[in-house]
């Protein structure tokens, strides 16, 4: 496989993607195995249903252990050898094998039974637990992010098993209920529970179609540091008029934010890209090669320019390879209508700062730390929301090689290759403790809707995508 020195743009993510050119190659899969998923699909969509419809609300702590036994049933259903694995204060955390009878690898799923919050409740067209299929889709909590991405998992091992007694390769399972609140866990599972987690490669949790239908296999994950900062100037909200000498909270975060990063968007803490590593030769030509509408991109979000005024190339490259320093939310005092006069005791701050590969987030959050102390700071509250480094595999790994030649098998067509994510997950767990190449490939769509009302998972991507699961595992158990 060699690189097509091209990138694309899926959807209105704003994040491109090398394209790799996959010669053609024999589908792996078996007419057997692709007969029994196609003549299967409703049967599977009712499964998808199933799940969905036990409510599993992390953030409120709802429904968590009857959906984590209600998956454990389901993996068993299959005929996965499981277990439950807990931790005090946790979620329980669901693990399951299917072992192949041929000596060889083993590659492992992770997934999340846990959703999120299904308000604003007035938008939904059906009730968000109460699953229904309609015009050829799944609408529901879940169905996409992440249940529909682990029933499909799973329905993979099945039809294996029915149609061939077993997977080409071992097939390990682990379904985690913390994911949306932030995988907090997680990585005390892994150190109770390592020897579990041993694998040749992982694929993790999502993967999706952009809006032409065109599949995108992705390759990491960025990192980050979530803090919330705290200022408090007064013991109780003062009358407006007593600013003339008592201190303000809000002036105290305008200039403290102001210290944090430039105009330029260059985050001022000393030593912040120290590992920022840089690109090679390779990435380079192909990033220099890479489309770039810059005015499609404004256009989408109303943005007359670029910050800072950079050039559509140095926007291209800061889109890439730029550490981010986010502010998420910032409230103190009145908002209401109308005037209030008050002088507010304290205000609040978030912030999320992306990392990429090499950056270090505990170092950088000491750094962070240090900065604000050095800067007249040292009385504000930092309160650290969630932090994970960045994970990423190589597009040149024999096994994104064989997601991307399986999905060119599939589809028809040449995938999108995303070489990082601009979200965060506890990926890094697995790439750097066990050294494990990491794919996102999936079910989904990018116009799912989750996280938001009428969340669906149309039926043709669920039996394409399977179909695209199976073959990547066809390829990379014969490399």
């Amino acid at each position: 496989m060699k690189a097509a020195g091209r990138l694309k743009r899926a959807g209105l993510s704003n994040v491109y993607f090398l394209s790799l050119a996959a010669p053609s190659r024999p589908r792996l899969v078996s007419d057997k195995l692709e007969k029994y998923i196609n003549e299967n699909i409703d049967a599977f969509a009712n499964d998808i249903v199933r799940l969905a419809s036990q409510r599993s609300v992390s953030a409120r702590k709802e429904g968590i252990e009857e959906c984590a036994a209600l998956v454990e049933r389901m993996l068993r259903e299959i005929g996965a050898e499981t277990k439950v694995l807990r931790i005090d204060g946790a979620a329980p955390l669901v693990f399951g094998e299917v072992k192949s009878k041929k000596p060889g690898k083993t590659i492992m799923f992770y997934n999340h039974y846990d959703v999120q919050p299904e308000e604003p409740l007035e938008l939904w067209k059906s009730p968000p637990f109460k699953p229904e299929i309609r015009d050829g889709a799944i609408y529901g909590r879940g169905v996409s992010d992440d249940k529909g991405e682990l029933v499909a998992r799973l329905k993979v091992a099945q039809s294996y098993m029915e149609t061939q007694g077993g997977p080409p390769c071992s097939l390990k399972f682990f379904f985690e209920g913390e994911e949306e609140t932030g995988s907090v866990h997680l990585a005390e599972y892994i150190e109770k529970y390592g020897d579990l987690f041993k694998a040749d490669g992982v694929i993790w949790e999502y993967g999706t179609v952009d809006a032409n239908g065109t599949p995108k296999v992705t390759l990491g994950v960025k990192g980050i540091i979530y803090v919330e900062f705290v200022i408090r100037s007064l013991s109780q909200d003062a009358h407006s008029s007593f600013a003339a000498a008592l201190p303000s909270a809000p002036w105290r975060m305008v200039r403290l934010l102001n210290a944090l990063k430039d105009a330029n968007e260059r985050i001022l803490v000393p030593g912040w890209y120290d590992d920022v590593s840089t690109l090679s030769e390779d990435e380079l030509r192909v990033l220099q090669e890479m489309p770039f509408d810059g005015d499609g991109l404004k256009k989408s979000y109303g943005a007359s320019a670029f910050v800072g005024g950079m050039t559509d190339e140095q926007a291209k490259k800061a889109l890439v390879q730029r550490p981010t320093g986010n502010i998420a939310g910032i409230w103190a005092g009145y908002t209401g209508p109308g005037s209030k006069t008050v002088l507010p005791k304290e205000i609040h701050a978030k912030m999320d700062f992306r990392l990429v590969p090499e950056q270090d987030p505990d170092d950088l959050f000491k750094k962070l730390r240090k900065h604000l102390d050095d800067s007249g700071f040292a009385d504000v509250e930092i309160q650290l929301e969630s932090m994970e480094p960045a994970a990423r595999t190589s597009h040149r790994h024999p096994f994104a090689q064989a997601a991307v030649a399986a999905a060119e098998e599939v589809y028809g067509r040449e995938p999108i290759v995303q070489l990082g994510s601009p979200g965060t997950g506890p990926l890094y767990l697995f790439t750097r403790r066990y050294g494990m190449p990491s794919v996102d490939i999936g079910v989904s769509a990018e116009d799912s809707g989750i996280h938001a009302p009428n969340e669906n998972l149309r039926l043709e991507n669920l039996r394409k995508g399977m179909l695209w699961i199976s073959e990547t595992i066809e390829k990379f158990s014969a490399s």
